[in-house]
């Protein structure tokens, strides 16, 4: 007899294009290919849609509680308690009305789908692309809730791991590295860039912790050095975060770097943008869980820079894929960037190195492998 397909449904906090979001439609396909009926729930409409809609999966939209910093306050807390209620009663009557077999959250942030697979009795698996700082009280709230609701929980990098640990017992919790998927791109739109320009691009959402205030002080201290040396910030952000960029974009004014540093916003053809770069920078100044856009950066033969913090040290393997600076020292970042763009040799090898390694630890065939043994064995 031929067992039934198994129901999968994926819940995830967000509806864009950066890169949890990226992994999440790499886990539709890997549930489709290998015969599983996939269903999605996410918070709202947006980027993701246009992907999700040519896919063979039911899609639905429903305020699933999300849990961000803007609600760490009376009101805020009150606002997601309510919300989350809701969230759980309806995904647990869509548990039942589709008879799901296993819920995958793609996020620490959401904790309704949990909830609602343990109120129905089914296996919950969390994927933890997050790394929560600033708030001890909320990182104890949600490693106890989620270890408590999990079945599994599965975390992009080492540097995830540790955290979660604090909280999630080991036996628990499994860390699977991501295994990126490139796309080859139909044409090439050409940049404005004078000859004799050193390109140094950055691509993260606009959000303080990806460190772009940061960028714009190392940046001006190697203008100082060269007029060579241009920016490229590649982004957008959050609603609750436009002051955010405001004030970003008047410290670029009030530098006089208008003319050196531009903001291009969000970008579908970022591997079009990386290809016309000479250098890439991720400057964050908190701990980045797994910044997938740096095996982007290397795939396109771009020597990478990172602040050494989180999981951008093992995606540059401790310096030996890429350039590893200080996060809170723009002067001394700027002084071995300065000296990591003349040093061709180094450049040259930290790109071969980053070859060998993504074979070995970030590979599609790895990532596929390890991401169905787990949901395999909650089945």
């Amino acid at each position: 007899m031929i067992s039934p397909k198994k129901n999968i449904l994926l819940v995830h906090s967000s509806n864009d294009l950066y890169g949890a979001s990226k992994i999440f439609l790499q886990l539709i396909d890997l549930f489709l290919t290998n015969g599983f009926n996939v269903y999605v729930v996410l918070p709202e409409k947006g980027k993701l849609d246009d992907f999700l809609n040519k896919k063979d999966i039911k899609v639905s939209y429903h305020e699933l509680g999300v849990l961000r910093k803007k609600y760490l306050n009376p009101l805020g807390l009150i606002n997601r308690l309510v919300i989350n209620i809701k969230a759980i009663k309806f995904l647990s009557n869509y548990i039942k009305n589709y008879s799901i077999d296993l819920v995958y959250t793609n996020t620490s942030t959401v904790l309704s789908g949990g909830i609602a697979a343990k109120k129905n009795g089914i296996p919950s698996l969390f994927h933890v692309h997050e790394i929560p700082t600033g708030n001890w009280l909320y990182e104890i709230f949600s490693g106890k809730l989620i270890n408590r609701i999990s079945s599994k929980v599965l975390t992009v990098s080492n540097s995830v791991k540790s955290h979660w640990l604090k909280n999630i017992n080991e036996h628990k919790i499994e860390r699977v590295y991501n295994g990126i998927e490139y796309q080859k791109m139909d044409s090439i739109i050409k940049l404005e860039k004078d000859q004799g320009d050193f390109v140094i691009t950055s691509v993260a959402r606009l959000i303080p912790y990806k460190g772009h205030m940061y960028l714009i002080e190392i940046a001006y201290e190697l203008i100082k050095k060269s007029s060579k040396f241009k920016f490229l910030i590649v982004g957008d952000t959050l609603p609750s975060y436009s002051s955010y960029e405001k004030s970003m974009k008047q410290k670029v004014k009030d530098l006089g770097l208008e003319n050196k540093i531009k903001f291009l916003g969000f970008r579908n053809d970022v591997s079009n943008i990386l290809k016309q770069s000479d250098l890439f920078i991720h400057p964050a100044i908190a701990p980045d869980p797994l910044p997938t856009v740096l095996f982007e950066s290397l795939y396109n033969n771009l020597p990478s820079v990172a602040t050494n913090l989180g999981g951008a040290i093992e995606i540059l393997d401790n310096g030996k894929n890429g350039l590893l600076i200080p996060f809170n020292d723009s002067r001394k970042a700027a002084n071995l960037i300065n000296e990591y763009c003349s040093n061709d040799k180094l450049q040259k090898k930290h790109l071969e190195n980053s070859k060998k390694n993504f074979k070995i630890n970030f590979s599609s065939e790895s990532f596929n492998k390890n991401i169905l043994k787990e949901v395999n064995n909650l089945l």
